[in-house]
């Protein structure tokens, strides 16, 4: 924006806002820009901080009056009550603002006036305010002009260091690239290099060359074949070339890379060979550590996912092509996760490099050994080796993990259980193969933790539901027939409507509905689980665009669940804003809701992160199910929590048992005490809601107010068109 938002502060805009400030007697005045997700103060009078979030920004929403924004009491306006700057520091009451405009009249920022109380403003002083607005106007295109003549000036200096940055390029270039010209003379045996040449392999410039010497300083195979290959070209014009180590004058060791050609005088047939050398080491080294991440796992060093998918692959192949026989062990380790909770990551980490060391010296040559992610190994057996030889290895492997891991003066005890699947006994393809030593490490689990199971046919049906269920979601999503419904929130104070919570459903084809019963075991399904919570984010977020499209300019709270899956990738905070910012989108309007059996689960940490970012951000965050996981209060004091959903299990006992109710009163008192808001699930019944609001619940969802509708639901309510729908009279306030 001409070059002005982020500029340091400058005495003639100060001026301006400390006389406007004096002139109307009013105790802030700043000059501020609007960018994409903030308002930057150019200067101010008044106020301590150079910059707000957007939605702080009063002259969104202003009207305008006598050809500025004006609002007389922010405190009564509710587009205004709940501002930042209305409810704390500066405690805001009253705003007026000048539009700036260039020379095109585009907008470019806003001239400020602020005050604590309530207040006037007639014609008179909106002109007034107006020509310092003119004022503000000419030293921002003062400024442009300066910003304009400072770059025609760089582009001056630009074009005069042109000629000289040329004049040096060809040696920077030389030397940025380690690369170095040469010569061989095959009549002589002289070598001619240029300054690099003699710079890679640690030589004085311009001192005597041997090519004998030179080779020297190369391993005696890699010097024989470099004297070869010369010769060859010499004698039969072949193109030249070699990469080998070798160790410069100062006992470095480097990687050489040589190319060169045979040039024949035409005048006497003087036979020389010209070329260029280059120091590689650290193109290798590069290339190696791409390679070692996309195919070693960083923490144990063995073969990753990736890897294990296309060495699979290729094994179950070429067992096809032979008539041969191929075996897969996917192992997973028991009492992993509760090291992981009690003695943290580090730990766990170092248990997992532990494993996978026993695991290598237990798989000779032709296995194949690799981490799948978290604690999940596999290892492949090649065409050689038949299901006994996998069984005796598995069976080893159980012995050998069970023996106690050391870490300092700690001993820490896992076990694993093994699945065990073969081909072409029990599947045709590498993909089968990985679902059945799924399945037999699945049914090893419920039968016995330490053992190893190996697939049967009659076991595979307990996976049908969840591929059924996969397959559902998969067309749902393909169809845009996954969508949220909304279930209105009601505070209980008031019966007002506060809210509504996005619950995913699928419109079937014939326009029923199912719940999330129908395909919950979709949600076993990571990718599928991903894919459901990016499709609902994507979908809250466009409806929201469409209600501010329509005029609507909230406040709302919606809440959307977020599963582990979500949060595999570590990006999911940088997701979740992004979506906001597309569609402008307040944070404040969409609430996380996460249980916790997500925040204690295997992305404990990347959860962690995400919540408090997505917090600090201004992303409401609720504990959902609240009661039914573990360590809840520890969650309450370590995570930035701003709401708890008590779990409907608690609401369905009032009434019936007494344990609920004294329970639900317990949970409420101790999140008021620290300051949290509670929202009960699951309300049904009048006794339920009379119960809840006499203990001082905050708010509450359920049939008893509503089920989950469409987004033509909540549109209805907004405008108010369907008070119906909601069997207390309830509107968003």
């Amino acid at each position: 924006m001409l070059g002005i938002v982020g500029t340091p502060a400058r005495p003639d805009f100060d001026a301006v806002v400390r006389l406007a400030a004096f002139f109307f007697n009013c105790p802030i005045c700043v000059i501020s820009f609007l960018e994409k997700d903030r308002q930057w103060f150019k200067a101010r009078q008044g106020l301590d901080i150079e910059e707000t979030p957007r939605c702080y920004a009063f002259c969104i929403y202003a009207p305008v009056e006598n050809g500025i924004f004006l609002v007389r009491d922010l405190q009564a306006d509710p587009n205004f009550a709940n501002n930042p700057f209305v409810q704390g520091p500066p405690f805001a009451r009253f705003y007026a603002g000048c539009p700036l405009h260039d020379d095109a009249g585009l907008r470019l920022g806003t001239l400020c006036l602020i005050d604590t109380k309530p207040r006037d403003f007639d014609a008179d002083q909106a002109r007034l305010l107006t020509e310092f607005g003119r004022v503000v106007e000419g030293l921002i295109r003062a400024h442009a002009n300066a910003v304009k003549l400072a770059l025609s000036e760089a582009n001056a200096r630009r074009q005069s260091e042109e000629l000289a940055r040329r004049n040096r390029l060809f040696a920077q270039t030389e030397r940025l690239a380690s690369l170095g010209g040469w010569e061989y003379d095959a009549a002589t045996g002289e070598l001619t290099w240029s300054d690099e040449s003699y710079r890679l392999h640690g030589l004085e410039v311009g001192s005597p060359l041997k090519l004998d010497a030179v080779l020297a300083r190369y391993e005696p195979k890699a010097a024989a074949e470099i004297r070869r290959k010369l010769e060859a070209t010499v004698k039969t014009g072949a193109p030249y070339s070699f990469e080998a180590d070798l160790v410069t004058a100062s006992g470095e060791r480097r990687t050489m890379r040589a190319v060169g050609e045979r040039v024949v005088s035409s005048e006497d047939g003087h036979v020389r060979v010209i070329g260029v050398v280059q120091d590689v080491t650290h193109e290798i080294a590069a290339t190696q550590a791409l390679w070692r991440a996309a195919h070693l796992d960083g923490l144990t060093g063995i073969a990753n996912r990736a890897a294990f998918r296309t060495h699979l692959e290729a094994v179950v192949d070429r067992a096809s092509s032979r008539g041969g026989r191929a075996s897969l062990l996917l192992l997973d380790l028991d009492g992993f996760k509760e090291i992981n909770d009690t003695c943290g990551h580090h730990v766990g980490d170092r248990v997992l490099i532990a494993v996978a060391e026993r695991l290598r010296q237990l798989c000779n040559r032709d296995m194949f050994l690799a981490r799948l992610g978290g604690d999940e190994f596999a290892i492949i057996f090649d065409e050689s080796d038949d299901a006994d030889t996998a069984e005796r290895v598995a069976a080893r492997i159980t012995t050998a993990i069970r023996k106690p891991i050391r870490i300092g003066n700690d001993r820490h005890y896992v076990t694993t259980t093994i699945g065990l699947a073969s081909y072409p006994d029990d599947a045709s393809t590498a993909d089968d193969l990985l679902k059945c030593a799924d399945v037999a490490l699945y049914t090893a689990k419920r039968r016995e933790r330490g053992a190893v199971g190996t697939y049967a046919p009659e076991v595979a049906s307990l996976f049908d539901e969840r591929r059924l269920a996969v397959e559902t979601v998969r067309k749902a999503l393909a169809t845009n027939r996954l969508l949220p419904f909304y279930q209105p929130i009601v505070k209980l104070r008031d019966d007002r409507l506060v809210g509504y919570e996005a619950l995913v459903r699928i419109r079937n084809r014939d326009g029923t509905v199912l719940t999330p019963q129908a395909f919950s075991h979709a949600f076993g399904d990571q990718d599928s689980a991903r894919r459901i919570g990016e499709r609902v984010l994507s979908l809250v977020t466009a409806h929201l665009a469409e209600l501010r499209a329509d005029g609507f300019e909230g406040p709302i709270s919606i809440g959307i669940n977020a599963s582990a899956a979500e949060f595999a990738g570590g990006d999911y905070a940088a997701r979740f804003l992004s979506q906001l910012r597309m569609r402008d989108i307040p944070p404040s309007w969409i609430k996380l809701e996460v249980t916790e059996t997500v925040l204690i689960g295997e992305q404990a940490r990347n959860v962690r992160l995400a919540v408090e970012e997505l917090s600090r951000a201004g992303v409401p965050i609720a504990l959902d199910d609240f009661g039914t996981g573990y360590s809840s209060l520890t969650h309450l004091r370590d995570f930035p929590i701003d709401c708890i959903k008590i779990d409907r299990s608690f609401v369905a006992g009032i009434g019936r048992e007494a344990e609920s109710p004294a329970i639900i009163r317990a949970l409420i008192e101790l999140a008021h005490n620290l300051g949290l808001t509670v929202t009960a699930e699951g309300v049904e019944t009048d006794v339920q809601l009379e119960f809840l609001r006499a203990i001082g619940c905050d708010a509450a969802q359920g049939f008893r107010f509503s089920q989950a509708g469409p987004f033509e639901m909540l549109r209805a309510h907004l405008r108010g068109e369907n008070p119906g729908a909601l069997q207390q009279t309830a509107r968003l306030r």
